[in-house]
């Protein structure tokens, strides 16, 4: 009998879990419930505890069974507790503990469910008449007592619920379940007969937010990782005739970096117009050495908002950082993308990191003319270096490098959309052209992200496509260089993959991208991470193609990218320790300042 019983308390258990949902949201409804269990009115205590776990998308099934807990403790101890809590901080004229146990006592007396509004005014004169002496220090230790509750109810919440769940899957395991993770594997839907004969103009009209604003591109060029994107921007500058304009987020001087130096520097000479902006954040350490080389080549240096003039700023001024990616050659050829100046990039035969990433070449003046107004609009906001006297190259100067010639794909005759976040109220123009396209999908939606933190709306309208039957994918980073941005992406993995969103981690190395192809039909190549910084904080810039050649390559490459990954299951995602789970859901609450 008690072995029967067991087994039905334990499939109970089971259905509640699988009803409340991820171990977050256990804890936030534990945490919501303990809170509004410190409400002296019973009645008060369910409203609030429904009403604060539909704000705070916390289980309303445990913050609901949390207030029979509280039928253990009391009304009595609970407002005497409160009281001399409240007593400790209120500086007025404070009543005593009877008084405030007889207010409670004549608000459950005149509570009546079938008149709320009524009883709603009647225990309102009743606080009023009350006084401040009784009401101050009863809501001064309702908050605190039921802050400390929400804290503490919090981790424990999400304790119990990781362990019970491993309980689960260890339990599975002798039965059989294997919680390895499977190698990448994804089959997309093939098109209908309209899909694929769908015109440039169609899928213009389908996908693009603002279809008036995008432009003809002679030519564009996917470039895989630094081992591509290094070389062409590198020949570039080497050819470049007239001008040379360069924004990046992260300068190192390293082997990477010093080539870029060494080519903006042979540039100057050869009286090219060169300019080279980057972030002071991003170029922290930036030796002095490195600048003034390229400023005796007359090379113009400026850096986005440094320590010195943020000082006097607010802390949201300095928070805001470039993470742009941009090259503008002779207002013809442009590049743009994820790829920043550093060795992490570069090839590992080189001795780079070999991080996985993307970026684009534009061949064409308008594209060129609008990438370039970016720079030129930033160059204003940033603090210049002083000029400094002209000195002849030197005599050990190296010679020109040998560029390999250029491999993958290429797309002529192309539409492009530049779109960027330079303005206040621009901030959301990526992230409503991200939702547009994820809105109209029919097939599929394939997403690498680097620091994958989609908020509420965009998952929302991933979880939607779903239910329409369209494929969706999240290549993500394994390994990242920002543990805490990690984090906070993992802990939303669960509810992702509960609302059908397939996950997976690349292992090779970081991965740095910020791409996403939708259909066939539309990609985006940016410096644009789905996290709150690149949509809060951060100067983004990008460029949307609707072109099906250049679509379809940026498909396979990231299709091939998921057959080298691991795919992110149920089961193996919910085997890891609470503690990791604890400290990915805590790294998720501060989400806004990651």
């Amino acid at each position: 009998m008690w072995r029967q019983n067991s087994i039905r308390f334990q499939a109970a258990a089971v259905r509640v879990l699988h009803r409340v949902g991820t171990p977050q949201r256990v804890g936030r409804g534990l945490a919501v419930g303990l809170f509004a269990a410190m409400a002296p009115i019973p009645g008060l205590r369910v409203v609030l505890s429904l009403l604060i776990a539909t704000l705070v998308r916390g289980s309303r099934t445990v913050a609901l069974t949390t207030q029979f807990l509280n039928l253990l403790i009391g009304i009595v101890p609970l407002v005497a507790a409160e009281f001399w809590i409240g007593r400790l901080f209120y500086r007025g004229a404070i009543a005593t503990q009877a008084d405030a146990l007889a207010l409670v006592h004549t608000i459950e007396e005149q509570w009546r469910w079938m008149h709320p509004i009524n009883s709603s005014m009647e225990a309102w004169l009743n606080c009023q008449n009350a006084g401040p002496a009784v009401i101050g220090p009863l809501l001064i230790g309702v908050l605190a007592l039921g802050g400390v509750a929400a804290a503490i109810g919090y981790p424990v919440g999400v304790i119990c619920a990781v362990k019970f769940y491993v309980y689960r899957l260890r339990r599975n395991v002798r039965r059989g379940l294997s919680l390895h993770a499977p190698r990448g594997l994804l089959v997309l839907p093939s098109p209908t007969t309209d899909e694929a004969q769908i015109s440039e103009s169609a899928a213009l009209r389908r996908y693009a937010l603002r279809p008036q604003t995008y432009t003809r591109a002679d030519r564009i060029t996917l470039l895989l990782d630094g081992c591509q994107a290094y070389p062409e921007m590198l020949r570039a500058i080497a050819e470049a005739k007239e001008s040379v304009a360069l924004e990046t987020y992260i300068l190192r001087a390293d082997k990477t970096g010093e080539s870029f130096g060494r080519e903006l520097a042979k540039a100057a000479r050869r009286g090219v117009k060169v300019r080279l902006l980057y972030d002071f954040v991003g170029a922290l350490g930036l030796p002095e050495k490195f600048i003034h080389e390229l400023l005796a080549a007359n090379v113009r240096v400026s850096t986005y908002r440094p320590l010195t003039t943020a000082l006097g700023r607010s802390l949201f001024t300095f928070h805001r950082r470039d993470h742009r990616k941009i090259l503008v050659v002779d207002d013809r050829v442009s590049f743009t993308g994820g790829i920043n100046i550093s060795h992490d990039n570069a090839a590992a035969c080189d001795g780079g990191m070999a991080w996985r990433d993307m970026h684009v070449r534009i061949e064409g003046a308008a594209v060129a003319a609008q990438l370039k107004s970016l720079i030129d609009e930033t160059w204003k906001t940033a603090d210049a270096f002083p000029p400094i006297s002209k000195v002849d190259a030197p005599s050990d100067e190296q010679p020109d490098e040998k560029f390999p010639p250029l491999l993958p794909a290429t797309s002529s005759d192309v539409l492009v959309q530049v779109i960027n976040n330079k303005e206040f109220l621009q901030r959301y123009r990526l992230r409503r052209a991200y939702l547009h396209a994820i809105r109209h999908a029919r097939r599929y939606i394939l997403i690498e992200n680097a620091y994958f933190v989609p908020d509420r709306g965009v998952r929302r309208a991933l979880y939607r496509a779903v239910k329409r039957g369209v494929t969706v994918s999240a290549g993500v980073a394994m390994y990242s260089d920002v543990k805490i941005v990690a984090m906070a992406s993992r802990a939303l993995y669960s509810e992702m993959l509960s609302h059908g969103v397939r996950l997976f981690e690349y292992p090779r190395s970081m991965l740095h991208s910020k791409v996403a192809v939708i259909d066939d039909a539309w990609a985006i190549v940016s410096s644009y991470n789905l996290d709150h910084r690149s949509l809060r904080h951060n100067l983004e810039a990008g460029v949307l193609i609707v072109n099906k050649p250049f679509a379809v390559a940026m498909r396979d490459q990231i299709l091939k990218d998921i057959t080298e990954s691991r795919e992110v299951t149920p089961e193996f995602h919910g085997a890891r320790p609470w503690d990791e789970v604890l400290m990915e859901s805590l790294a998720y609450q501060g989400r806004y300042w990651l």
